[in-house]
């Protein structure tokens, strides 16, 4: 016959090492969470400090954009005077290139030319000003394109027509600014029309460089995956600093841009958490 002692001992024990068991199982599974939720944390704070690191980069060309538009009406307000000069303008048409006098001798000043001419220096200065712009074009509603440029090179205007007649004409209502995450190869655009007293002019579009923008977060940020996305939350392709083996294996943590209608996107693998808290939960 077995002693009692002998058997409450085994029982107590046993009963000892499944509560200790149990406690240290709810104690890794409570640190488990926090560690997720600690990660969570991090990663809506990198999000947010680069998603205003970007604004911040990005205001100067909207404040320059803006400009540009306050110095077209106020050239436009300005007395018309005869002028010899003449402008390179490409013709939509027909792709061709051809300069235009500003005075024409029998219908005399063009105001929208003169205008145009008037603005040269902020064609020459905008990509000098603006390190992300990289081209700045102006579409009028009389079927020309002007860069200010002495050339227009063969490889735009490839490119430029074929942008044209796939994005041209926009809705007619719109007076405010159009982003589109492709224009020329590798650039992005904003478009930005051009009224007078409720008269469409055209339109001025400025190309943007998403490489130098976001060069400064993919340097601080090297262990992340850094990606925009635009209104439709589609990828920007030309926002990608290498290209991820398989999108569907990451998770993507999104926070909206304030200067811009675009989205910045953290990519992380779909594993790294639960990887992480399991680690945690085992060695606790």
């Amino acid at each position: 016959m077995k002693n009692p002692v002998y058997i409450e001992y085994r029982r107590s024990t046993l009963l000892g090492i499944i509560l200790v068991l149990l406690l240290s199982a709810l104690g890794a599974v409570v640190h488990y969470v926090r560690s997720l939720d600690d990660n969570v944390v991090q990663t809506k704070f990198r999000l947010s400090t680069v998603g205003n690191q970007l604004d911040s980069e990005f205001a100067p060309v909207l404040a320059f954009m803006e400009a540009v538009r306050r110095a077209s009406l106020l050239k436009m307000s300005l007395p018309a005077v005869d002028t010899d000069e003449s402008l390179l303008l490409l013709q939509l048409s027909d792709g061709r290139d051809s300069q235009v006098a500003i005075t024409a001798p029998d219908e005399g000043v063009d105001a929208e030319l003169l205008m145009l001419w008037r603005l040269q220096p902020y064609f020459e200065l905008a990509t000098e000003t603006q390190p992300h712009l990289v081209g700045m074009y102006y579409f009028s509603e009389q079927g020309f394109a002007f860069n200010g440029q002495a050339k227009w090179s063969d490889y735009i205007v490839d490119h430029l027509l074929q942008w044209y007649q796939k994005n041209m004409p926009e809705p007619a209502y719109e007076r405010g600014q159009i982003f589109f995450t492709e224009f020329l190869p590798g650039q992005a655009a904003v478009m930005l029309p051009l009224y007078a007293e409720d008269k469409k002019l055209g339109h001025f579009v400025f190309a943007l460089a998403l490489e130098p923008l976001l060069a400064p977060v993919y340097q601080q940020h090297s262990d992340a995956d850094f990606v925009l996305l635009d209104q439709s939350g589609q990828l920007i392709n030309s926002s990608l600093a290498r290209s991820p083996q398989d999108i569907d294996q990451h998770v993507l943590q999104i926070q909206r841009l304030n200067t811009m209608p675009w989205s910045l996107g953290l990519l992380e693998q779909k594993t790294s958490l639960f990887a992480s808290g399991l680690k945690e939960f085992i060695w606790h």
